[in-house]
């Protein structure tokens, strides 16, 4: 198609030109603030003097900061700079942390003192202090001249070019597999991504994004404030995805036009929200994990909303396909975005699909491994997904790789028993892990919040299905809460340390 991608791309220079067109718009807003293009910019230009003078000799910067008015500032300080945004996921633990800094090499880390104390994450500090220099938002802004001022008010009127530097972005992978990933993403990456979005779904200046997910999540970060900043589309920046019941309310306050969110925050939003809460809403897209069946059901017929469901990845800046108004097929992601290549690669053992591979100008440049730098990207990603695309070329997620379990030498998907678990049981809040086992190699536990759920009326489906009886997991564990990774995805490697104590 005829989508071109510019060669060199700085998103700061991106975000101005759209302040200079409309410098009055209201742009970006959350809890306490509601700034122009024209406060947002000249904030930028002050506040990116006091970064520089602060940590003048570093590439990388580490960020720790809620989802708030004042990190996007922060950010876009850093792309002005020439500097490296590292954005830290402030729901992981300290030592998982200290293994990102260590994986960036990171010397100053930039958070807020208000952000520390209301979160509770003094002794993080304290353990970061240890690797890291750490410097207060709230320091750099006391600490802001009239020459800061002033020399920020020239740069707002004159378009001068920016620091040159690596134009790039990093955020990391949760740790799953080991220690954490480093993903480098450059502003060519996420500019081609948006683009890329912006020729498949319709967004216009009169939309009103609506963002819970933090911006170490892909989809928080390039969907919903890059794309809003660079495109004339104001945001609102809510501080936690986990706030249920204050969540729809401030949808209908901002009288919100698009949100983003994973399906279990979608599950939860519906459960308290009523129908004139989501009215506004154009657009809800979700991403992050399988859109399950009765979280679809349950939008269309409360509030007449046809959840769109996309599929994307870190690495890939995040968006790979996505189902739209125009083009949309229940159970799939949708199809490829322009741009884009895929392939799928056959496993063994594996009847149904094959491993999905992607290529496009919207892939990372590579990864940061602990303790071995920079890993530049292969032509293909390979993204560790079992797909299979239809005739019409709509691409299908079957399951991840690892969620495959071998028991008895056969290839078990634990997505599979998860969707036998809901139609027998019809809820979708079911989880199967799989651990070791002496006898039969792997074994499967199932984890639920549904306190009827029983093994024996599972297995009575299973049974009636005519469906191999290596899908019956070996128990059914009813806990309180599924815990969660800070993306909003269910947390399978703490349920299978769960599961290990069974």
């Amino acid at each position: 198609m005829s989508l071109e991608i510019p060669t060199k791309i700085n998103l700061y220079e991106e975000f101005k030109k759209q302040a200079k067109k409309n410098p009055k718009k209201v742009i970006l807003e959350d809890l306490e603030s509601a700034l122009t293009y024209k406060e947002v910019l000249l904030s930028v230009n002050v506040l990116s003097q006091r970064i520089l003078q602060s940590t003048s000799d570093e590439t990388r910067v580490g960020l720790f900061l809620p989802n708030v008015a004042g990190q996007v500032i922060v950010l876009f300080s850093l792309f002005k700079n020439g500097q490296v945004p590292c954005v830290l996921n402030f729901s992981m633990g300290a030592l998982t942390l200290l293994d990102c800094i260590e994986t960036a090499a990171l010397k100053t880390v930039i958070t807020s003192k208000a952000f520390v104390e209301v979160a509770g994450l003094a002794m993080v500090i304290e353990e970061m202090e240890k690797k890291v220099h750490i410097i207060y938002v709230e320091d750099l802004k006391e600490n802001i001249s009239v020459t800061h001022k002033i020399k920020g008010f020239i740069q707002s009127k004159v378009l001068l070019p920016t620091i040159k530097g690596e134009d790039e972005i990093i955020l990391f992978t949760s740790g799953t597999e080991s220690k954490p990933k480093g993903v480098v993403l450059t502003h060519r990456n996420i500019y081609a991504n948006i683009k890329q979005a912006l020729a498949v779904i319709e967004i216009t200046s009169e939309d009103r994004i609506f963002n819970p997910l933090p911006l170490f999540h892909s989809f928080g970060l390039t969907v919903c404030v890059i794309l809003p900043l660079i495109s004339n589309i104001k945001t609102f920046l809510y501080p936690s995805p986990l706030h249920y019941k204050v969540i729809p309310k401030m949808m209908k306050k901002d009288k919100s036009t698009i949100t983003l969110a994973t399906n279990t925050f979608l599950d939860q939003y519906a459960k308290y929200a009523k129908p004139e809460d989501l009215v506004s809403l154009r657009y809800v897209i979700a991403g992050g994990e399988k859109l399950k069946e009765d979280v679809a059901k349950t939008y269309v017929e409360r509030f007449s909303i046809e959840i769109l469901q996309g599929y994307g990845a870190t690495e890939t800046s995040p968006i790979i396909a996505l189902n739209t108004p125009s083009y949309s097929k229940l159970g799939s992601v949708g199809k490829i975005i322009p741009l884009m290549e895929a392939k799928i690669e056959k496993i063994e053992g594996i009847n149904d699909g094959g491993n999905l591979l992607v290529k496009g100008p919207n892939m990372m440049k590579g990864y940061l491994i602990h303790n071995k730098g920079f890993v530049p990207s292969n032509e293909w990603y390979n993204t560790g997904d079992i797909a299979r695309i239809d005739g019409e070329g709509y691409l299908h997620i079957l399951s991840r790789l690892k969620r495959f379990s071998k028991i008895a030498g056969e290839m078990v998907s634990l997505n599979q028993i998860e969707y036998l678990a809901y139609q027998c049981f019809m809820d979708s809040n079911f989880y199967a892990v799989s651990i070791p086992d002496k006898r039969k190699g792997e074994k499967i536990i199932l984890f639920t919040t549904i306190e009827t759920a029983n093994i024996k009326e599972l297995k009575r489906f299973i049974k009636s299905k005519k469906v191999s009886s290596l899908y019956l997991p070996r128990q059914i564990s009813v806990i309180d809460d599924i815990p969660l990774l800070g993306s909003g995805k269910p947390d399978y490697r703490e349920l299978e340390k769960l599961a290990s104590k069974l």
